[in-house]
């Protein structure tokens, strides 16, 4: 008897802990089409020292596998761009198949964007390239709270003083002028 319910309560302990290993490549697959497809012109950008807006999407071959377009090497190539699961963006020139790169990317501290510190030699861009998901309502919210605390406490005190005169005095501005005043 001990048995079996030591055996049942084993099977929920199993299952969450095979779903919080799960889960960290889950959270690059659960990133949508648009956010691999960004860090791969991010990537590509930086590897062929090109602008973002140069790069076009053609299509898409498989799960998380797109043709992008650019105009490279005096002629249109086409390039593949894979971003796997296992935390790489694979990049290949379609037309020439020379040109192969494997570039690591993780997520960021908050688990919402896909990170890489690839940097070309030629290139002027440096530091990290991040893709990220289009911003919410709540994520608005929360940028209005950090910008008020980013800002030195003086000019703060002196943006709430300014507020409350200006409440002070649309009050008394407000009110009527008393009745049977001096004669």
């Amino acid at each position: 008897m001990a048995d079996t319910l030591r055996s049942r309560l084993r099977r929920p302990v199993l299952a969450a802990g095979l779903a919080l290993c799960l889960l960290a490549p889950q959270a690059a697959q659960a990133a949508g089409d648009d956010l691999k497809l960004n860090l791969c012109k991010q990537v590509l950008s930086r590897m062929l020292c090109k602008k973002i807006s140069e790069f076009g999407y053609v299509g898409k071959l498989d799960e998380g596998v797109y043709i992008v377009s650019v105009f490279y090497a005096s002629k249109n190539s086409e390039m593949l761009c894979a971003v796997t699961t296992d935390g790489q963006v694979i990049v290949q020139d379609r037309t020439w198949r020379a040109m192969r790169r494997v570039v690591p990317y993780e997520l960021d501290s908050e688990g919402r964007c896909l990170v890489t510190h690839y940097s070309s030699p030629d290139c002027p861009a440096k530091g990290e390239a991040k893709a990220c998901p289009p911003k919410g309502p709540q994520d608005a919210k929360e940028q209005a709270k950090e910008t008020f605390w980013n800002r030195p406490v003086p000019r703060i005190l002196e943006e709430e003083y300014k507020a409350m005169s200006g409440r002070e005095q649309n009050s008394t501005a407000a009110q009527p002028p008393a009745e049977g005043g001096e004669k």
